[in-house]
């Protein structure tokens, strides 16, 4: 009887989150996506995150360090031709984003990125997430770039968590962006999530 228990304890647990995945899925916007990294051989479609262009000046991200929204868009205007604005990083600052929906089937970010000073400076790229009712960080990526403007690799924001039914996914994340290394000039622009990724 014990074992049959607890067979069915753990069924409901797994039934109930399957049911909190569902309802995140559920719950993020795919509307407009787009193959906006195509020239890069990237297939996958993508939408922008909340105030991704930072065409609002960063509205909704908190902006530390001397972090700010100023002129100059990307070079390749992904987001759209009439688009004017990126983010600038100096060394010390830091840009963390709205809370974007998070679900299985949205575990890739990429974003556009220069940096005109030291090419030995990078961008560290985090997660954080309340899961469990901790808050966690987990970093996701670190991101070089050189003078021009060009696309970021893929970063994943699958945060492994073992459960009954193997990963659990918080409903939200946050993208906190660093500059590390002293000397780096960056600027960030066009920060897009995959909705489509794991379908």
């Amino acid at each position: 009887m014990k074992s049959i228990s607890k067979l069915l304890t753990t069924m409901a647990a797994a039934v109930a989150v399957l049911v909190c995945f569902a309802a995140s899925a559920q719950a993020c916007d795919d509307g407009g996506a787009a193959q906006v990294f195509k020239p890069w051989g990237d297939n996958h479609s993508y939408v922008l995150a909340p105030d991704g262009g930072f065409e609002a000046g960063g509205a909704g991200w908190s902006l530390s360090g001397g972090a700010s929204a100023v002129a100059g868009n990307e070079s390749f205007f992904l987001n759209g031709a009439g688009d004017g604005r990126s983010l600038s990083l100096p060394a010390g600052s830091s840009a963390v984003s709205p809370p974007i929906c998070m679900s299985l089937d949205t575990p890739i970010f990429r974003l556009m990125a220069r940096n005109t000073g030291d090419p030995r400076a990078a961008l560290q790229v985090e997660a954080t997430y309340k899961l469990l009712g901790l808050v966690r960080t987990k970093t996701v990526s670190t991101v070089q770039a050189g003078a021009s403007w060009a696309p970021g690799q893929q970063m994943s924001t699958v945060l492994t968590l073992s459960t009954v039914v193997g990963t659990l996914i918080p409903s939200a994340i946050q993208i906190r962006i660093t500059p590390v290394g002293g000397g780096g000039r960056w600027q960030v622009d066009d920060l897009y999530i995959d909705p489509f990724a794991r379908r």
